[in-house]
């Protein structure tokens, strides 16, 4: 008796609640309620929490709604229904995302993918990957935003479901506002001061006083510390805290003595703080491993883009003619090498700069001028080489890296292509100069 009357509650709540009279739906909601509790039924009684969290939402009395989403989701975890837990962790980002927090918001949209897709259900993973979007966009985070509405579109077309917005008019709406939205002249200014700044400290570390580079350095940290937590836009407060990252890893790399370890190893040795920096900003910004890139993209063509490093690495081999990391040219030695090196250079520097830095820079200054600036920064740390040609290459090479990660969203191609430049460089080129040397025309 009490199941028939707490239905025939349940319908006629829903039947208010698609009229969208909110105050009825309340009073049998309640009603239903009542006698589910009374019946034990935690299944009915997690179902009508989320009602209720639903209905509160939209009444815009979020902190009961979301009081209601959390009673659902305990009942629902404990009875591992993902499908309820996706829908209640749906809710509170939702909740979450109103109030402008943004971080929060994506935290419980990450959970509620991580639910759906348990159960297979693409379409409300195209859907939660939507709000995803949202929230960067509402962020000015654009290069994000466009990243999880391409990957919102796909999860649609996945399901054989049509999604509520086709991609390119997403996309056409999101360049717009990018467009209108304009870095201030502030910004401009302190970005340039940084970058001048880190640049007189790598001068002064390579040709003048290492202890004085290393102050310059210190003090460009603590001062994008500081700048960053100001009350600036969202997007160039995460770019000052991704570039903390820089002076950072000069400090440590320059801190550990490296003199009595074969000069192979110090590639890994100070790829440790490049990664654990690229890792700190993935968890501060709330970036997932596709956001900064890795995903695998057209295969064939970033195998093309890989073997550009073949290229680059003979080139730069005749700009700076390094001594050979390995003793002994056998195969054996060259892969494990260039394992070390794919690693160490490619990877770790390609998610940082490109996965990181240059889409944050992009961001704040557009396109163009954030590939700009990052390769400027990316070449910036290569000044202890000693080779103003190698200057020139490097920011070449960076702008290259820059436009394929643009163009791609991927990091696969140009991290090989990097780790096998590097190999070429330092560990086969090396041995066949005299070759190599044959085949230039003076």
């Amino acid at each position: 008796m009490q199941r028939l009357e707490s239905r025939e509650f349940l319908e006629l709540a829903d039947k208010f609640y698609d009229k969208k009279n909110y105050e009825e739906a309340l009073v049998y909601y309640k009603k239903a309620l009542h006698y589910v509790m009374e019946s034990d039924d935690k299944s009915d009684e997690a179902d009508l929490f989320l009602k209720l969290g639903n209905l509160y939402s939209d009444m815009e009395k979020y902190e009961t709604a979301e009081e209601h989403y959390k009673n659902s989701l305990n009942i629902y975890s404990k009875k591992k229904d993902y499908i309820g837990r996706g829908y209640c962790l749906t809710g509170l980002g939702i909740i979450h995302e109103h109030n402008s927090e943004y971080d929060q918001a994506r935290n419980y949209y990450d959970q509620a993918l991580k639910s759906f897709r348990k159960k297979g259900d693409a379409e409300r993973e195209g859907i939660v990957l939507s709000l995803i979007g949202s929230t960067y966009e509402s962020q000015g985070a654009w290069e994000d935003a466009l990243m999880e509405y391409k990957r919102s579109y796909h999860k649609f077309e996945e399901s054989g479901h049509k999604p509520p917005e086709k991609y390119e008019e997403i996309s056409q709406r999101v360049e717009e506002k990018r467009s209108t939205t304009k870095f201030s002249r502030q910004e401009l200014v302190l970005a340039i001061a940084y970058l001048l700044g880190l640049i007189v400290a790598e001068v002064m570390v390579a040709h003048y006083n290492l202890q004085v580079g290393l102050l310059l350095d210190s003090l460009i940290l603590f001062a994008l510390l500081f700048n960053s937590s100001l009350k600036t836009s969202y997007n160039f407060s995460v770019l000052l805290r991704s570039m903390m990252a820089l002076p950072i890893i000069r400090i440590i790399g320059l801190s550990i003595p490296l003199m009595q370890i074969d000069p192979l190893y110090w590639f890994p040795i100070i790829s440790i703080p490049l990664f654990a920096a690229s890792y700190t900003i993935m968890r501060a910004q709330g970036l997932s491993l596709k956001n900064v890139g890795f995903i695998w993209g057209n295969i064939p063509l970033q195998l093309i883009i890989a073997l550009t490093g073949i290229f680059l690495g003979t080139i730069e081999y005749l700009i700076l003619q390094p001594k050979p990391l390995i003793a002994t040219y056998n195969l054996q030695n060259v892969i494990f090498a260039s394992i070390i090196l794919i690693i160490s250079t490619g990877l770790a520097e390609e998610i940082l700069f490109r996965g990181i830095i240059q889409k944050n820079a992009q961001n704040v200054f557009g396109a163009a001028l954030g590939l700009l600036y990052t390769a400027l920064l990316f070449t910036a740390l290569h000044i202890g080489w000693n080779s103003f040609y190698d200057l020139i290459f490097v920011f070449i090479v960076a702008l290259f890296y820059g436009y394929v990660f643009y163009k791609t969203k991927s990091i696969f191609g140009i991290t090989l292509s990097h780790g096998i430049s590097n190999t070429f460089l330092f560990l086969i080129v090396p041995f066949y100069a005299p070759l190599v040397y044959s085949w230039l025309p003076f």
